[in-house]
């Protein structure tokens, strides 16, 4: 049974002090924000510094609990400088390779390699997460958007409560972020026209905004995207509908600069509440009296000690090490545990399944209009690129992503599909887009070409399923990774249909003026449909949006691992918050509901729910 809409919605606007308010004397000041390594006890331990877990400490923190953060990392801007805070460089970042010999970065990226994959040609990906205050909301390429309004109706179904409807999640989005409308003079762009909807922010830490620059070549695949009929939206994407095109809102704040979770939330608890921080330490279980969680053992340069926790263990530690570490704690499937000597707290067969991965492939030409990563590439721009940017924070450099489209696929692109794969895209909500569009770059190189255009396409609603485990009972080895890319029949359906939606647009008339030469990749031998499929499981890659490995859900007799409150099924005073927690891939780009999710936990908690 739901319950009413409104109960969860009101706990945004009015909460009971659930801890004692922090006065000015009481403040630390920053440098006592980092306590040295040893015991100690809060009232809330929270492990992983990523994009919920300082969203979520802060906010309890910001109450009056005492609130400790155990993080891996340290802090991007030091650690990694221009490469993680310029937004120009977003896309460039080598700790996004999904290769597998990839750059070892190892002070920003946890260096995860997935098991060979069996429907995508038995290759191995690196798989990039943020090991750093920030988390992946430190090293992402800084979009920003909202599910659909049926998306949540789905959640709340899941899940059995209807504070996950988008009424009732609304107010968490309003009160996570806040909207920097356009910069019209800065941007220069009459042909790249922003749609939004301001009354669908708040005044929330996460700072949100448009890049002071518009990409050349975007501006031509949006209008190719529309020659194919995905008319740009009226609103943009934040206000519970995905459908056609638009310049997408991007965590850049109103510097041109990267807006994390570390610069927005951590940033702001540091100076207000008593927040402590203990970063560059690593968590390695949980520990439970009985099947109470009271705290965390983690270690620092190589000194061990524990942070016990009053209240409650909140973790954070995402898709692929939030399971780890509750298999580690003696929470996950039993016979697993049981073969590696890990004593049962809760066996809880879901724990590392219905991994859900969205992948995507892009289809190149030649063009010859300048882009991001042609005019970034080119000697004699950077001087002039790198003086826009630092004096007046705009250019190229001011730019992270740019044009996006979502549809679901035309009646003629579905024709070809088996009885099975028309059955499961009709059981997805009606609004729900079943691909993306996305525009991108490389610099060109001769012949007239100033640009590689990479049109691409993502499948957002896989119905293959991977999984996390572990191969011994200790943090030191990494999470064994299958991704399970391409292993349903219907992605592959899916995937050649968008595919061919990628060639359409690429041939519609109004790209012409710009194009030069013949389709690039993968070329004129790729005809057929075995011939795409292949393609595809051969060239496709990670869109950094894994979800699911620890599903929140009803019943564990049906995978779910948390309940709607986010806390574990079996024990006690623990809970998971992050995107190990969707009960399914969410369409698009989930950061803005992972920020949203963590205000959501941290409001019931401080109501006591």
């Amino acid at each position: 049974m739901l319950f009413a809409v409104g109960v969860v919605a009101f706990l945004a606007l009015a909460l009971p002090a659930a801890c004692a308010p922090t006065t000015e004397s009481e403040r630390p000041g920053v440098s006592g924000s980092f306590p040295p390594p040893g015991d100690a006890t809060y009232d809330y331990v929270v492990v992983g510094g990523g994009t919920a877990g300082l969203a979520i400490a802060s906010r309890l923190a910001a109450s009056g609990c005492s609130v400790s953060v155990v993080e891996a990392g340290g802090f991007y801007e030091t650690d990694s400088g221009n490469i993680s805070t310029v937004p120009g460089f977003a896309f460039s970042n080598p700790v996004l390779a999904p290769v597998e010999f990839f750059p070892p970065i190892p002070h920003l990226d946890w260096e995860l390699l997935s098991e060979a994959q069996p429907g995508a040609q038995n290759r191995k990906v690196h798989y990039a997460a943020g090991k750093t205050l920030g988390g992946s909301s430190a090293i992402n390429t800084m979009c920003y958007h909202r599910p659909t309004k049926q998306t949540f109706q789905r959640w709340a179904q899941a899940v059995g409560h209807a504070s996950y409807t988008w009424a009732s999640m609304l107010p968490f989005f309003l009160k996570s972020a806040t909207l920097t409308p356009p910069n019209w003079l800065k941007r220069q762009a009459p042909n790249a026209t922003i749609t939004y909807d301001q009354t669908v922010f708040g005044a929330g830490p996460l700072q949100v905004s448009y890049a002071n620059w518009a990409d050349p070549t975007n501006s031509w695949f949006a209008v190719a995207l529309q020659a194919i009929g995905l008319a740009q939206s009226p609103i943009g994407f934040n206000s519970g509908v995905l459908s056609g095109g638009a310049y997408t809102t991007e965590t850049i704040s109103p510097q041109a600069v990267r807006s994390s979770s570390e610069s927005s939330y951590l940033a702001k608890a540091l100076v207000l509440t008593q927040l402590k921080v203990y970063n560059r330490t690593l968590a390695a279980k949980i520990l439970f009296t009985g099947t109470a969680a009271t705290g965390v053992s983690v270690s620092t340069n190589g000194i061990s000690y524990t942070l016990t926790a009053r209240k409650e263990v909140i973790l954070s530690a995402g898709t692929f090490h939030s399971p780890q570490l509750l298999m580690l704690s003696g929470i996950g499937p039993q016979a697993k545990l049981q073969s590696l000597g890990i004593p049962i707290n809760s066996n809880l067969p879901g724990v590392g399944q219905n991994l859900q991965d969205p992948i995507f492939f892009s289809v190149q030409s030649g063009v010859k209009t300048p882009s991001l990563a042609s005019e970034l590439a080119d000697p004699a721009r950077q001087a002039a690129i790198l003086e826009q940017y630092t004096s007046n924070r705009a250019g190229p450099l001011s730019s992270a992503g740019g044009y996006i489209a979502f549809e679901k696929l035309p009646a003629a692109s579905r024709l070809g599909f088996s009885a099975r794969t028309t059955s499961l895209l009709a059981s997805l909500p009606a609004d729900v887009p079943e691909i993306e569009y996305l525009a991108g770059s490389f610099p060109g190189t001769s012949n007239g070409v100033t640009t590689v255009g990479d049109l691409s396409a993502a499948i957002l609603n896989p119905f293959s399923r991977g999984s996390v485990t572990i191969s011994s009972a200790s943090i030191a080895d990494k999470p064994v990774i299958d991704m399970g890319w391409l292993t349903d029949p219907a992605d592959a359906e899916v995937a050649v249909a968008a595919f061919k939606r990628l060639r359409q647009a690429w041939s519609a008339p109004a790209i012409s003026p710009v194009k030069v030469g013949d389709e690039v990749t993968p070329g004129a031998s790729v005809q057929t449909d075995a011939q795409i499929l292949a393609y595809v499981k051969q060239n496709a890659i990670q869109i950094w949006h894994a979800s699911a490995t620890n599903s929140m859900g009803i019943s564990p007799a049906a995978g779910a691992v948390v309940d709607w409150r986010a806390k574990v099924f079996g024990v006690s005073r623990l809970r998971v918050v992050d995107a190990s927690v969707l009960p399914f891939a969410l369409p698009g780009h989930p950061q803005a509901t992972i920020y949203a999710l963590a205000e959501k936990i941290a409001a019931s908690i401080l109501a006591g729910v």
